[in-house]
This record gives C-alpha cells, structure tokens and sequence, in this order.
C-alpha cells in the first residue's frame, strides 16, 4: 500500500506543481475579480452549512440558500428531490478549496475535509441504491472528488490515511455503480457521467481500485455510449443542448487528465471536438444556448475555453472568452491558462449549422454579438427531456432575443407547470384545436408524439430556406400533416408558411413567445405588431390579426419570468396555408403578384405566397413560397416581369443587378 500510496502522491505532486497554485490565485484576482468575490461568498455559506445551487452548469439550479443545521444528505428542504440530487454531486466542493487558496484560511479547507468524511460516514453504499447515491450522482460525486483529491494531497493537505479512505470510498462506490449499471445507461448522459469518472479514477490511481474488468469495461463503455449518443454533426441525441453540455463537460474533465498524463485518445477528442463545434452553432450572438427542451439559457463560452485548450481549434478560441473565467482556471490550471492566451483566434468558416440527424437547425449572418440568429427544430423527441417542439423558431435580430422556447422550470410530478411547459403550447408552433401535437403526461412521459420527416434546407447569398413538416393523430385516428416552411434573408427578414393539411373543420393557432426583454405595441399598419428589444425592432404581420397574452417563460429551472405570447388564430376547413412575416423595424412589405405563364390574371396566394422587402441601404429581396405542386398549366411563373420556376425562390435586386435564387425546386 506505501507505494500505492506514494505513486499517487507523486503524481499529485506534480499536478499541482503544472496547475501552478499561487500563479493562479494572482490570476483570479486580476481577470476574475466578479467571479471570485461570489465565489467566497458561496464559500463562506458552505462553511455555513448554507446550500444554494447556482453554478452554470448545474442540472437542477437552486437560488434559494437553505441552511442545514443538522447536516442531513437525504433532506429536502423544499419538496424537490432534485435538491437532494445536487446536494450529493459535490460539484460545489472546490469552491471551498479555492477559498483556502485566495485566503489562506485554513478553515475553508478544513470544512471541505469534514464534509467529505461527514458524507462517507454517513451514508451507505447500498446495493439497492438511495436518494443519495443515484448513480448518475454517484459518478458526478466521484469525479469532483478525484480533482479535489489531486490537489489536496498534492498540497499536503491530507494524511495519508485520509487520502486512502477517499480512494476507499471511491473504490465501493465504483463497485455499486458496476452492479446497478443497466443497458439503457449506454444511451444516456447516465452512463457517460458514470463511465469518465471511472476512467478517470483508473488513470490516476488504477492501482488501489478492483481489478476486475471494470477500467476495461469502462472504456470500451464509454466508447460505445459517444458512439450511440453523439450524432455526425456533433449533437447530442437526447434532444437537450443541457444535456449535451453535461456529457461534453465530463468528456473534457477525462480529456483534460488524459493531457496531463500525456495520453491521447483519438476518439475521445474527436467527439469532444465534434460536441463543442455543435454548442458553438447552437449559442445565440448573446453566447447563450437556447432553453431547447429539458435546458436552461446558459452562457457557453466557459466550455468553448476549455474545447480550444484540448482540442486546439482557434474558432472556440475565437467564440469563447478574452482571457479564462474562473471554472476554466480551476480544470485547466496556468498551463492552460498561457495556452488559451497564446491561441490565434479563427472566425469560424460557416454560419450555418444544419443538424439533420437531430433535425436542428442553426443560422447567422455573422459571428459579432449584434447578430441575426435563427434556430428551426423539427426532429426525433430523443429522451424523456424532450418536449412537444416540432417546427418551432427560435429567433435574434440586431443580437436580441425575441422569439424564445419557454424552458422547463420544475421535474416535479405535483408540478402543473413542468406538463404545460412541454406541450406544444409553450413553444413557437401551429396548435390545432388547442390539442398538442404531443401530448405529456406527467413529469417525463407523452401519451402521443408525432412522426417527424426529415428536413429540407437551403441557402444561397444570404437567403436561408428550410421545410420542417410532422404526421400527427389528433383524434380518433385520423392523420394531420403539418408542413413549416421558413424563408430568411441576412438583412432581417423572416417568412413563415404554415401548411396544415387535417380533414373536417378546425381552428388553429400560431404562437410566438417573446424574451422577456421584448415589449409589444400595436404598429400603424393593418394587421402588425411592433417588437422592440432595447433599440432593436422588429415587425410581425399576420394573415390574420395576432393578440396579445401574458405568458411564463422559464430561462433557467425553478424560475419563472412573465412574458409576452403572440397569437394568431384561424379556422379552416381540410386545408389550410397561412403566412407571418416578421422584418426590421426599417425594412418596408409590400405584396406583390405572381403570374403564371399563360394567364392575364395573378394567381392566388393559396397558390404562392410573395413578399417584397425593400432595404434603407438600398435594393430589395422578394420572398416566393408555392404551396402546392403546379400541375395545370405553365410551369414558369413571373413576378415583376422576372420569370421564376420552383417551389421556394427569392429575387435580389440591387440597382440594375437582378439575381433568382431558387431554393428548392
């Protein structure tokens, strides 16, 4: 055992001589001064005894501090059992190691060793499993303490014998997680949470751990979980960007040891780099992902830090922060710190991101934080973190956001909220007699959930096309199709065709949630509305006239802010094509008419939709969208004597330059 133990404290040693301690306490101090001030704040709570979940990247956030006189781990003090959850991952415990290193008060380092022991002593590893070793908290809890342990021993601040119980510990619990590991772990953030930390556990002390096949085990585990679970553009298949976060983060954590001890893993690299790319695409000009089912409005850029250090690619160096923020210090230590600084930073060479396993979609029209963003969503429900979100829009003009996804607030069962936020009613979509497409039931279950198609996209000089479209049974068996058709120009516009296709009479209506910053005011013109977000605007017109509802929106879980629903009803009978434009405050509409070949008269717009949009810069963008095949008569049609063929064109004019773009044929 001495030399078991002395191998591990040699190689702790060295850890924290690379991480560089006191290098890092001057950094924190001089470029993450917010950061480290809240950080011994916190700090100073848990030595309190005082719980409040609010670190980035925590799954179920808590603003609200609890303090446990009596340090009970499998107590909730407010009705969630999702409290008892992020009490026991112990992903909070550095800040009070970090606290001793800017303080060089013992008694922060002193509370983290009794709660580490408090928690062994106090809770048993049971086969059958507690609220307070769920497995997926069992593999996060493992993981903050393997780093906590590299530094602690590293600094001397352990006995050996404490050392040993840690790694004592560890080992039962690595055992309770091999004898609870089921099938459907391997295509779950589960499983991935479970099987980096085993594999992290191995490469730095694999000698004091079972040696039974589980480091074997767990590699090739891991290997087939990123296999299954990240699509060939990099998104996650649960349908959840926070998700993905957590399974890219505990990939980079096992990442970053493997650079440390100098070991590459192609394989391991490749998917991290490949997720990161997927959550640089994903995040709005604001560098916040977007709430998409089960996920909070999150700022990424602390991610995008650590993908550039371990993977090397400028264009995360690019889109992440100036200098490291604080959690990026404490994985990556002043090496990686002076690597991130020496890093050339590369625009990235697309904007468009066109996820067709996961059926997301991601455009822009530049990488600046005063940028047009768009996100369309018409795919697979993934996991029970999915939500009834087929075809909705997600949209940024001038860097604001102002047509969002209403987020997730609760897990909780007895919470009417968490159903209704994953109805289709809580996002940007077409509701057909007020009956979700899908239909929730519960916490994590749906009674129905529609077929989704795979999508169509396009883009050509700046104009972005895509078709999103699902087969959905309302009632009684019978087949609704609904067919979303998007068309996008860079300089602010935005075209909407729905095309619903349901026999019998039926009312349907359109939604569109504001960000809560957005306000709302009738315009001048017929049928609009006004958006405005700081000195951003947007106009919305409708086919029809679009009220005003107050509404809920849920940025980040267990909170609730008020908000703003546009709605746009109508009713039909079979079939119907409705049409919504939304445009810059300062770009004017007009319709224009279509002719087919043959005919005096101009078609109807059941036949073709057509916007003109003429920009203050000068020129124009005309927008066609047919909806349906041309069966009869000519094939060619003209707008403004400009002959077009296809199902989706637009026609750019620029002084005497005239450009047609067909989009889809």
């Amino acid at each position: 055992m001495k030399d078991k133990y002395s191998s591990f404290t040699a190689l702790a040693e060295d850890y924290v001589k690379k991480f560089d301690t006191q290098a890092a306490v001057r950094y924190l101090r001089e470029y993450c001064g917010a950061e480290t001030d809240e950080l011994l704040k916190r700090a100073g709570e848990l030595k309190d005894q005082t719980f409040r979940f609010v670190d980035r990247w925590d799954m179920e956030p808590c603003e609200t501090p609890y303090h446990l006189e009596k340090m009970e781990w499998d107590r909730t003090p407010n009705g969630d059992p999702e409290w008892v959850y992020m009490l026991n991952r112990h992903d909070y415990m550095y800040k009070l190691y970090l606290a001793y290193c800017l303080t060089e008060d013992t008694s922060y380092v002193e509370k983290l060793r009794w709660y580490l022991f408090h928690w062994i002593q106090n809770n048993e590893i049971k086969e059958e499993g507690t609220e307070t070793t769920r497995t997926i908290d069992t593999g996060i809890r493992c993981m903050s303490w393997q780093f906590l342990l590299l530094h602690l021993t590293g600094s001397h601040l352990l006995s050996k014998e404490e050392t040993e119980k840690i790694i004592s510990s560890i080992r039962e619990q690595y055992l309770n997680m091999q004898k609870r590991y089921i099938r459907k772990y391997t295509l779950s953030n589960w499983g991935v949470l479970q099987t980096t930390s085993i594999c992290m556990g191995y490469m730095l002390f694999g000698e004091e751990l079972p040696q039974n096949g589980l480091e074997e085990w767990a590699w090739k585990e891991l290997e087939t979980q990123l296999e299954l679970q990240v699509m060939d553009d990099g998104g996650h298949w649960e349908q959840s960007i926070m998700y993905h976060m957590e399974v890219l983060l505990c990939s980079v954590k096992l990442l970053r040891i493997c650079r440390f001890l100098d070991i590459r893993i192609e394989w391991l690299e490749e998917k991290a780099a490949r997720m990161a790319r997927y959550v640089m695409f994903a995040a709005g000009p604001d560098h916040r992902q977007c709430a998409q089912c089960d996920s909070d409005v999150t700022d990424v850029r602390d991610v995008l830090v650590k993908a550039a250090v371990l993977t090397g690619n400028g264009e995360f160096r690019m889109m992440g922060y100036d200098t490291p923020d604080l959690d990026s210090v404490w994985l990556l230590g002043m090496q990686g710190v002076k690597m991130y600084n020496a890093m050339e930073k590369q625009v990235p060479s697309e904007l468009t991101l066109n996820e067709v396993d996961t059926g997301n979609i991601y455009f822009r029209n530049n990488w600046s934080e005063y940028a047009d963003y768009t996100w369309l969503t018409c795919g697979p429900l993934g996991s029970s973190h999915g939500h009834a979100d087929l075809t909705h829009i997600s949209l940024y003009h001038g860097g604001r956001a102002f047509f969002v996804d209403s987020g997730r607030y609760s897990y909780r069962e007895d919470e009417p909220v968490r159903p209704m936020l994953k109805s289709a009613q809580a996002h940007n979509v077409c509701v057909i007699d007020d009956r979700s497409m899908a239909v929730p039931t519960g916490a994590w279950g749906f009674k129905s959930y529609p077929d989704a198609m795979k999508n169509y996209y396009k883009e050509k000089d700046g104009i972005h096309y895509a078709e999103m479209s699902y087969r959905a049974v309302l009632e009684k068996g019978k087949n609704c199709s609904v067919v979303r058709k998007v068309m996008v120009s860079d300089e602010g516009v935005w075209m909407i065709v729905d095309d619903i296709a349901y026999d019998g009479m039926h009312s349907v209506k359109q939604y569109f949630h504001c960000s809560p910053d957005v306000s709302v005011d009738k315009a001048e013109e017929m049928l609009c509305l006004e958006m405005s977000s700081a000195d951003v605007r947007l106009k919305i017109y409708g086919e029809e006239a679009l009220k005003m509802e107050s509404c809920v929106v849920s940025p980040r879980y267990n909170e609730l802010e008020e908000s703003i629903c546009l709605i746009k009803e109508r009713t039909f009978e079979n079939q119907l094509s409705d049409m919504t434009v939304i445009a810059d405050g300062n770009i004017s509409v007009q319709k224009v008419p279509v002719f087919q070949y043959g005919r005096e008269e101009p078609v109807s717009e059941d036949v073709v939709f057509a916007r003109e949009f003429t920009f203050t810069s000068g020129g124009s963008v005309v927008f066609l969208i047919w909806n349906h095949e041309t069966f009869r008569g000519g094939k060619v049609y003209t707008c403004q004597d400009v002959p077009v063929y296809g199902k989706a064109a637009a026609i750019r004019k620029k002084g005497n330059t005239v450009n047609i773009l067909r989009l889809k044929n």
